[in-house]
């Protein structure tokens, strides 16, 4: 056995492939499910969106973004409200995610999600809140 730093492009569907096969053996047979929204302009491009997925019974959203010009029209709302009523239709029952102090902590709170968790980020310079809320 030999361990390294690997950059291969396939280690990481080969770790993703192996611990599906392991969770579907203790927790049973789930299909992850992409769940992502775009918000585009009239071009066709793209200015915003939110990438997540969901799981057994939760959707963890991963990644959001919303062009500065966008934000404060309930746009950002919009496409969380989205993504959390898709997932409550494939039994979805909460959602978390992360953000950074210097990101959207006070945006996500309107939406009714709660710091759960919380560690220091950068040095101490900023915090990392972890934040879930039931759908």
């Amino acid at each position: 056995m030999k361990i390294a730093i690997d950059d291969s492009p396939e280690l990481p569907k080969a770790v993703s492939d192996g611990l599906t096969s392991y969770n579907r053996a203790v927790a049973g047979h789930a299909e992850p499910k992409t769940l992502n929204v775009s918000v585009r302009d009239d071009t066709g491009a793209i200015r915003g969106g939110v990438v997540a997925r969901f799981n057994f019974d939760t959707v963890y959203i991963d990644l959001v973004w919303l062009d500065d010009a966008l934000r404060g029209q309930r746009q950002g709302r919009a496409m969380i409200e989205l993504v959390e009523a898709e997932a409550r239709k494939l039994g979805a029952r909460q959602s978390w995610l992360y953000t950074l102090s210097f990101q959207a902590r006070p945006f996500y709170e309107t939406l009714g999600y709660k710091v759960f968790g919380e560690m220091a980020y950068m040095d101490g310079k900023h915090r990392r809140y972890f934040m879930r809320k039931d759908l």
